[in-house]
């Protein structure tokens, strides 16, 4: 299930649409739009596109994460509605997608109104696993699906286990850009 991420800012939403009792993974889509946003910011060249996973809505993925320690619902939960504070900035404890998009569409980690607006215009669609969360077979098996997932697209805001070779440059210069901004 897609799911606009504003409307996943109303707990209850939350609640009752993600399971909070089983692990998962998700992917983040954006608009085309948002996604050239993404790119100029990134210096990726607009032909990259194609590269990319687009489903048939014409949204494309731009991250993929897992949860594996924590249910499907709490994951999302830390990256949509995370209190985005200064110490969890300095602490490293901000949700790795939103330090990604702060450092990328405003070039300040810090700013989270301008983090909040990028997030609620994107969509996430979430798939849980029939395992319990925390357990090694779990952590075992979404590492194995998101490292799979990766490997078939460009993902542009992943990082961490992203070994597809049109990522190489993007990936150095997000780090930079991150860096920077925090």
């Amino acid at each position: 299930m897609i799911t606009q991420a504003i409307l996943l800012r109303n707990k209850a939403s939350l609640i009752s649409l993600i399971p909070n009792d089983k692990p998962g993974y998700y992917k983040w889509w954006a608009k085309e739009n948002d996604l050239d946003i993404l790119l100029t910011q990134l210096n990726v060249d607009f032909s990259e596109k194609v590269y990319m996973e687009k489903n048939t809505s014409g949204l494309y993925c731009i991250y993929v994460g897992i949860a594996a320690k924590e249910s499907i619902q709490q994951r999302l939960d830390w990256h949509i509605n995370d209190t985005h504070t200064t110490s969890r900035v300095q602490n490293g404890t901000l949700s790795t997608l939103r330090q990604s998009i702060s450092s990328v569409i405003v070039g300040n980690q810090y700013d989270k109104n301008a983090t909040n607006e990028f997030i609620d215009r994107l969509s996430v669609e979430w798939f849980t696993i029939d395992e319990a969360i925390k357990k090694p077979e779990a952590i075992e098996t979404l590492h194995s699906i998101e490292k799979n997932i990766i490997a078939e697209h460009l993902y542009l805001l992943n990082i961490q286990n992203n070994k597809n070779p049109r990522s190489t440059q993007i990936k150095k210069d997000l780090k930079r850009l991150r860096k920077a901004s925090k």
